[in-house]
């Protein structure tokens, strides 16, 4: 018998019964869904397996394995706990579709070849290439653990936040924004698993603008330019849509890219209202990124497609890799010499040293690797005289330049029917839907609608807003409760803003600034590795970032005015935010107040220890991604882009692996300018 089919049938007959039959709270229904389905499950199970059925509590346990265990104890949040639950438990041992049983190593040798602190999105891709010469051999350290799995369904990332996948840091108080938050600070998500931060994020698939990479070249990166980077997305990509650029994407990459499976009447209007105000629709990932799409994502089969599950997966069973999880690296150790010679960390309450023959390359992503370089010594000479640090090599760079897209939120009510809400009978049947094929609204975080547009204020030629769409508002996706928690909204925004419009249709809009100009720092706490980075956005310190996100606030007040948008009764939230009722409504004064009210960053830090040339005293790293200064150090990860891209860093992080690890081998492919051909082979290596 096919147990995992059993357990799908038993699924869609629990919730569609409790659907319909079951009429009290919603929080009772998903309660009872979720007993009825758990005993049934079990009990069933073990029976016909002739075993003693496996208890209640600990399968729940299983399908959560802790990622939405702490984010808090509120009713709401049970619900959405619970609820996810019998979606993630009716996948059973398919939930995380691959092992790393035979790379997770439970002894550690004295000596490797390379050393890799961060197994995220650049240090899972750095380390499955570098095995792949069976010669060498490789040790991987991550702080975190493994992905588990509700980390691996698509409309769960949100509730992934503030959970054991998350670093869980907070900016500093910002002077110019975030006042609609908490203390004025802004939540910093960071992925604390394998995979990092491709464990948590949203799956979007962006790369970027073409001038971003000519740009890094120009600022002393040499050999990062648009068509040395190119081929790395060919090489990366494992596209499944048809309706890419021709010659601008590969479909035999490691990385699964996916177009969107499922659509809300909100997300064809908004598309459609798009082209009635002239825009263009297409790929932005081809020839033009000035475009609106509906998104694609990092998804494989219905599952989040990480670089755990895209590169480490397939290197489960190479010998000379070992991947350390739970292992938290607490500085690089050094010779008389400067030369990096391994790492001391801590795992089950021992401290430890290991020892690299060639290099120690730090991927621990744009907050910790700063954080890690200063604790090590290399920074600047201030800070670690702060902290008594032993300075290594005087280093200004590290922890400046860090750069972050800032974004807002429109939020707009539309017609019953036309969005994603909770407690809709949809919301069940899709639950089934996924739980049998992968399919449905489940199979999207939600951010279904992509774009790029560049404002009046740009500074060059790339676009400098990006709007990301979402099918629902905050109130129809999850409790209140739960947003005001894991996005630390003050009472005011939570109560009086979001409440009134509360399990209502409508749609909202992320309007991001993707070309900053004002920079921030990551610094030291103290010289203790267990206490978090200080944070710094500095947020708006150049205005003329603040007025780019208001012309970005206006394009989206103009789209929904449109026939389409009209069409399903688009009305903008008319509750003015309390710090900006002083102010006629929709005016530039009320927006740049909202702006500056609910400002989050999308996850983005990038450029905290930057690639440059020998004349830039900032550039932390040479184009080799090598640490200035010392012998046997790199940095691989966003630290070292010059420049933030023009969109979603995921992509850009594991392209700047992917090429590192042929730097590293020697070998890099050949510059080509896309597109090309499908007879001619760009992965050809110089």
């Amino acid at each position: 018998m096919d147990f995992n089919l059993l357990t799908r049938i038993t699924l869609l007959l629990v919730i569609m019964y409790s659907s319909v039959t079951i009429k009290p709270t919603y929080g009772q229904l998903l309660s009872s869904a979720f007993t009825r389905f758990r005993d049934f499950r079990t009990n069933l199970i073990g029976g016909i397996l002739g075993r003693t059925p496996i208890s209640g509590d600990m399968m729940s346990y299983t399908a959560l394995t802790g990622a939405a265990q702490n984010i808090g104890n509120s009713q709401s949040l049970e619900i959405a706990r619970q609820f996810m639950t019998v979606v993630a438990s009716s996948f059973g041992p398919l939930a995380v579709p691959y092992s790393l049983d035979f790379t997770l190593s439970r002894t550690i040798n004295e000596t490797y070849d390379y050393i890799i602190v961060g197994g995220g999105s650049a240090g899972a891709t750095l380390a499955a290439r570098l095995s792949e010469n069976p010669n060498i051999r490789i040790l991987l350290l991550e702080a975190g653990g493994e992905e588990n799995i509700l980390s691996t369904i698509p409309i769960a990332a949100f509730l992934l936040q503030k959970s054991t996948l998350d670093w869980s840091y907070q900016s500093v108080p910002q002077s110019r924004a975030a006042f609609g938050l908490n203390g004025n600070r802004i939540p910093c998500p960071r992925g604390k698993a394998v995979g990092g931060g491709s464990s948590i994020n949203y799956m979007l698939y962006v790369r970027g603008n073409k001038m971003d990479y000519d740009r890094w070249g120009q600022l002393g990166a040499a050999g990062w330019n648009y068509s040395s980077v190119s081929p790395y997305f060919i090489k990366m990509e494992g596209s499944r849509d048809p309706q890419g650029d021709p010659g601008y994407h590969g479909t035999t990459g490691p990385l699964t890219v996916t177009p969107l499976q499922d659509t809300f009447d909100v997300d064809k209007a908004f598309l459609e209202g798009v082209r009635q105000y002239g825009l263009k629709v297409g790929d932005l990932n081809g020839e033009d990124q000035e475009k609106f799409m509906y998104s694609r994502f990092t998804i494989r089969d219905g599952k989040r497609c990480s670089t755990a599950r895209a590169y480490l997966g397939p290197a489960s069973g190479r010998r000379n890799l070992h991947v350390v999880i739970f292992a938290r690296v607490n500085k690089v150790l050094f010779d008389a010499n400067k030369r990096a010679i391994g790492v001391e960390f801590d795992k089950d309450g021992g401290k430890f040293q290991v020892f690299a023959r060639q290099e120690v390359i730090l991927s621990a992503g744009a907050l910790n690797t700063p954080q890690l370089l200063m604790l090590s010594g290399i920074g600047p000479r201030e800070q670690l005289a702060k902290f008594n640090i032993p300075l290594v090599q005087h280093s200004p760079g590290v922890g400046n330049n860090l750069q972050e897209h800032a974004f807002t939120l429109l939020m707009f009510t539309t017609k019953f029917g036309s969005s994603f809400v909770y407690t809709r009978i949809r919301t069940a049947v899709d639950a089934a839907k996924y739980a049998f094929g992968g399919t449905g609204s489940f199979a999207s975080p939600g951010l279904n609608v992509i774009g790029f547009w560049r404002s009046p204020l740009a500074y060059d030629a790339r676009p400098d807003i990006q709007i990301h769409e979402l099918d629902y508002i905050p109130g129809g996706s999850f409790p209140n409760f739960v947003l005001g928690y894991i996005l630390n909204l003050n009472r005011d925004v939570l109560f009086k803003y979001l409440a009134p419009y509360s399990l209502s249709d409508g749609t909202m809009y992320a309007v991001t600034l993707v070309r900053p100009r004002s920079t921030g720092t990551v610094r030291l706490a103290s010289a203790n590795p267990r206490d978090a980075p200080i944070i710094d956005y500095n947020l708006f310190q150049d205005p003329r970032d603040l007025e780019a996100m208001v012309q970005g606030c206006k394009l989206i007040l103009n789209i929904t005015q449109t026939p389409a948008m009209r069409a399903i009764d688009t009305k903008q939230f008319n509750t003015p935010l309390i710090p900006c009722s002083r102010y006629p409504f929709n005016s530039d004064p009320y927006l740049r107040c909202l702006v500056q009210t609910l400002t989050y960053t999308i996850y983005h830090p990038t450029s905290t220890a930057k690639m440059g040339n020998d004349d830039d005293q900032m550039a932390v790293l040479d184009p080799y991604l090598r640490v200035r200064g010392v012998a046997g150090l790199r940095v691989i990860d966003a630290s070292a882009m010059p420049e933030v891209p023009t969109g979603n860093t995921n992509v850009p992080t594991i392209v700047l692996a992917e090429r590192a690890a042929d730097l590293i081998k020697g070998q890099t492919l050949k510059p080509r300018s896309l597109p090309y051909s499908s007879q001619e082979s760009i992965l050809s290596y110089n």
